[in-house]
């Protein structure tokens, strides 16, 4: 064992002291010798000490054994130097004794750094060899020493001291050398410094003198405990951790040497009687008897502690059993048939596994099949048991040639918790979580099948489509939770009035569909009763969050063509068209599927793409109707009519793309724009001709009034265009007015301080009362044409014309009249009263340059149109 490489020089110091304390033998009598020993023994004190203030706090014993012992030599010296006379015991004998007794300190200081070990195992190591050691010296040494009665009692107490203490220090060597690996270096220095020091003072009480052998034997045994320190600080051991085995194993060499002393007595006393010396057996005896103590202790420590692993094993076994018994996972070792083995350790049969036997049997038997085809490799399979939505993951694998095992090797674990969360997660992709309804994915594979089956029944499914009526109303009246119950009362009565044999689904919102299969040999029911079937049930009253509800609902039925090649997508698009159909004819209706709709179905979803690029593109454009003065027919001003020139699909009617404008925002832009295109031609028409200024009207929609840009986007336009105020007038609906009462007031009023005109357009045809007109600041009532129309020139006119002409009288507003098509329509509104009127009896809608030529040529009348019979009705505003 050698010191660390980075410690050169203090090696080479004790390669040379070492050397010294050799080679001081060869050196001529005289004062070089003993120099030369204490230069050694002071040397390794220093070097002792060196190592402790380099950091090895643990030496301090060690180091302080070495410096007493170097001290007891120097005292010795001195004396030998001063010519004092030689003493049996003096000062350098107590020096001596403490240096043992700190170097056995310090033995045991390092031992305790190791962990692990039971005390009571380390006393019998420790005395076993200290009574060895003893009975030895008794023989040899002390025995002699003590009876011998010519030496003072202190002479011969020291002198017995001496190889006490050594057997002290050799018992803890011992120990140390059962525990080296955990000391690593410093084990084999400290037992290298005790045994020589042990060999020296037993030579010298044999030799009973001094010699130069013994000096360098006490001299090397300082070196050797001085290096351990610098062993130890060099290679420091980590700090221990505690052990996971609470006591080390006792080894056979410990055993060996806890009965070696038993035979040591009977062997003293055989050497002795075969030299012919007569022994005093009485150490022997007491050695016998200690020894005999201790070996029983250590042999019923070892029965205790067999006894506790057996407790400990039996302990894990019964809970290894129970375990594999009674729970989710368990382990059996079975025979080709399933049947568990039973052995040595023989376990209580497993439940689980019986469980799976007795719900699968023949799933089970091919697992084991399997596995007996394939030795050595882990066959598996998720199998149920008899406990219910209860699943297993069996693993097989065959261990029938291991001679430990002999069978087919089963575990099991309940997976139960997984397969529910796969059923879950699975139950999600395919239904609905707010109704529990089939989703859009179930739906579309169930129309599938049942188109695939048609070809083998001959019986065509129905796809019906269904949308509620109103059902945004409740969510805005009653809040989204109470939206949502009604979304599952629904759910439950279409659940409720179809057969088991169909299904619904929940697309979406409050968007529903119902798949309507043929049984076939059962009675032919037509789809079309069903559907209305379902839609008067869906239109009863609902009980939603303590409040009675009530919506609508319209359909879209379509019916599977055997001769078209129809999918699970064409059909619900079919659907969807046919429902698109029924809410454009006023919802709360069946309507069944034609193959015309497709192409008005086509158009609208081209409409839809192409709505928002229209106005960047320039396809928009307004064209202006005269309104005119019924008495003198002079001009009064225009209504502006909002075009759209498709590039490929040519003119589209307002009725058709402005309620696409309204649903998706457009409106808002497309309606910013007319207002600035109509105030600019307006303002163009100040001077142009020979009259007043013509004024211009300008429809407003639904989602405009509810805009709170609107009255900025108004002002704007005049300020841009210079108009005067009282030049426009804006026109609403009735619908627009009522939907929502106070906002309507609100916004009219802000209007209305800006200076322009309003007017109700279509007065009559929608939701209007006396107590609305009064509400809203109105200056202008628009007579609608359909009132209009029902003048003829042989019947009297409608009573509701003259009513709303009677009506606007009272209320001092102004009234115009839509759709003038004939004289006697123009005579009789004048003659009741009616000062102006717009309609194709006059004029046709202008482009503009049209109406900027009309404009300037307006010095009198406008001349009617010769005819007497109504053309087909148009719609003025926003639509042609």
């Amino acid at each position: 064992m050698s010191l660390p490489s980075r410690h050169t020089a203090v090696r080479a110091v004790f390669v040379l002291l070492a050397v010294l304390a050799v080679g001081r033998v060869l050196l001529p009598g005289g004062q070089l010798a003993p120099l030369g020993y204490l230069t050694v023994v002071v040397g390794a004190a220093v070097l002792a000490w060196t190592a402790v203030l380099r950091g090895w706090r643990a030496g301090v014993w060690t180091a302080a054994g070495v410096t007493l012992s170097a001290v007891g030599d120097v005292v010795w010296q001195v004396r030998a130097w001063a010519g004092l006379p030689e003493v049996d015991v003096s000062v350098a004998d107590a020096a001596y004794l403490a240096s043992y007794v700190a170097v056995g300190i310090g033995l045991r200081k390092l031992l305790g750094r190791v962990p692990g070990g039971s005390p009571f195992d380390r006393f019998v190591d420790t005395a076993a060899v200290f009574l060895v050691v003893v009975y030895l010296e008794w023989v040899l040494v002390l025995a002699d020493t003590l009876g011998d009665d010519s030496l003072p009692p202190l002479v011969r107490t020291v002198w017995a001291a001496y190889p006490v203490l050594d057997a002290w220090l050799l018992a803890l060597v011992v120990r140390a050398w059962f525990v080296r690996a955990a000391l690593r270096a410093e084990a084999v220095w400290v037992a290298a410094g005790a045994v020589t020091w042990f060999l020296a003072d037993l030579g010298y009480l044999v030799v009973a003198g001094q010699s130069l052998l013994l000096d360098t034997g006490w001299s090397l045994g300082s070196l050797a405990l001085a290096a351990s320190l610098w062993a130890a600080l060099g290679a420091r051991p980590a700090p221990a951790r505690p052990s996971a085995r609470p006591e080390r194993p006792v080894s056979r060499a410990q055993i060996a040497l806890a009965l070696f002393p038993l035979a040591l007595p009977g062997l003293v006393e055989l050497v002795s009687w075969s030299r012919g010396v007569d022994v005093d057996p009485t150490a022997g005896l007491v050695v016998t008897v200690a020894v005999l103590v201790l070996a029983f202790a250590r042999a019923a420590r070892l029965a205790h502690q067999q006894g506790e692993l057996r407790q400990a094993l039996e302990r894990r076994a019964r809970r290894a059993a129970a375990l594999a018994a009674d729970s989710a996972d368990a382990l059996v070792v079975v025979d080709a048939l399933g049947v568990p083995l039973t052995g040595v350790d023989e376990r209580p049969p497993s439940v689980l596994w019986a469980g799976v036997g007795s719900a699968d049997p023949v799933g089970r038997q091919e697992l084991l099949d399997r596995a007996r085809a394939h030795p050595g490799r882990v066959c598996q399979a998720e199998l149920r048991t008899t406990e219910a939505d209860t699943w297993v993951e069996v693993r097989v694998v065959d261990r029938t040639s291991a001679t430990d095992v002999g069978g087919l090797v089963v575990t099991l674990q309940d997976v139960s918790t997984r397969r529910r969360a796969q059923e879950e997660l699975a139950h999600q992709a395919f239904h609905d979580g707010l109704t529990g309804l089939a989703n859009r994915a179930l739906f579309d594979d169930r129309v599938g099948h049942a188109l695939t089956r048609t070809g083998r029944t001959g019986a065509d499914p129905a796809v019906l489509s269904l949308d509620l009526d109103g059902f945004k109303s409740v969510n805005d009246t009653h809040g989204h939770p109470a939206g949502d119950e009604l979304l599952r009362q629904v759910a439950g009565r279409l659940t409720a009035h179809v057969r088991p044999a169909d299904t619904v689904a929940r697309l979406g919102g409050d968007e529903f569909a119902v798949l309507l299969e043929q049984q076939p040999g059962g009675d032919p029911e037509d789809p079309h009763a069903v559907a209305e079937r379902i839609r008067r049930e869906l239109c009863r009253p609902y009980e939603v969050a303590g409040r009675r509800v009530r919506v609508g609902a319209s359909a879209g039925l379509v019916v599977a063509d055997p001769d078209a090649a129809c999918t699970a997508a064409t059909l619900l698009r079919d659907a969807d068209t046919a429902l698109y159909r029924a809410k454009a004819a006023g919802k709360g209706r069946v309507v069944r599927f034609e193959v015309g709709m497709r192409a008005e179905l086509l158009q609208h979803t081209r409409l839809v793409a192409d709505l928002p690029e229209a106005l960047a593109a320039g396809q928009f454009r307004l064209v202006y109707q005269p309104v005119v003065h019924l008495d003198s027919g002079a001009l009064e001003g225009f209504e502006a009519l909002l075009r759209w020139a498709h590039p490929e699909l040519g003119e589209v009617s307002p009725a058709t793309f402005v309620p696409i404008a309204e649903e998706n925002g457009a409106i808002e832009t497309i309606g910013r724009w007319v207002l600035r295109e109509a105030c600019a031609a307006a303002a163009g028409w100040r001077g142009a001709g020979p009259g007043p200024a013509p004024t211009v009207a300008v429809n407003l929609s639904v989602r405009q009034l509810r805009s709170p840009h609107l009255v900025d986007d108004v002002a704007a336009a005049l300020a841009d265009s210079g108009l005067d105020p009282a030049a426009l007038c804006l026109e609403l609906t009735e619908t627009a007015l009522v939907d929502d009462t106070e906002q309507a007031a609100l916004a009219l009023g802000r209007l209305r301080r800006l200076g322009v005109r309003l007017a109700v357009d279509d007065f009559g045809t929608g939701y209007s009362s006396l107590t609305h007109l009064r509400q809203f600041p109105v200056d202008v009532l628009k007579i609608d044409r359909s009132f209009v129309s029902g003048i003829g020139p042989d019947g009297p006119a409608p009573r509701i014309v003259e009513g709303l002409l009677g009506l606007a009288r009272v209320m001092g507003l102004d009234v115009v009249a839509e759709g003038v098509e004939t004289v006697q329509q123009r005579d009789h509104l004048r003659s009741e009263g009616c000062r102006w009127a717009q309609g194709w009896l006059f004029s046709a809608a202008l482009e503009r340059a049209d109406a900027d030529a009309r404009v300037a040529g307006a010095a009198g009348t406008v001349v009617p149109a010769a005819r007497t019979a109504p053309r087909a009705p148009v719609v003025a505003g926003w639509t042609p």
